[in-house]
């Protein structure tokens, strides 16, 4: 007798599920502080793999200079800092898998954040693509600044 399939996703297809997710939602859209910017990004998928980003403690921020402060206030030293509270483990950039999270050197101090898409490429706001807009890029994750493995968290 055949056994009923399980209810539970393959834990691959669901990061791929959510990656594909994030370019869906802020693929080509330009960066704009607050609104759409890579800590924007990174709260979106890891809500979608059932972590509490918790984002909204920063209030709102539409300038460099109101970002820096709500991460300050929240004791924040950076968005790093900001995704190792979450509770994702770090990992080794070259072991991501799609779905993860990477940070790189970003503009002006700050480290960018970037989902890990697969075969080399990440979903990030550059201002070397596109004019600031979200892309997919080619990425040399031995530049990574850190790395997360954000399993899906089974529900």
């Amino acid at each position: 007798m055949l056994q009923a399939a399980s209810s539970v996703k393959n834990p691959l297809v669901q990061r791929v599920e959510i990656a594909q997710a994030a370019l869906t939602r802020f693929g080509g859209r330009p960066f704009k502080w607050g609104v759409d910017d890579c800590a924007k990004l990174a709260a979106y998928v890891l809500k979608l793999a059932g972590y509490k980003p918790n984002l909204s403690q920063f209030g709102d921020y539409k300038t460099d200079l109101a970002a820096r402060r709500a991460l300050k206030n929240r004791e924040f030293s950076s968005v790093v800092n900001w995704i190792d509270s979450v509770g994702v483990a770090r990992c080794f950039p070259a072991a991501t898998l799609p779905g993860d999270l990477v940070a790189f050197p970003g503009v002006g101090g700050w480290d960018g954040l970037a989902v890990v898409l697969g075969n080399g490429r990440v979903l990030a706001f550059t201002e070397t693509e596109d004019d600031g807009r979200c892309s997919i890029i080619a990425a040399d994750f031995r530049l990574a600044v850190a790395a997360w493995n954000v399993t899906p968290c089974r529900k």
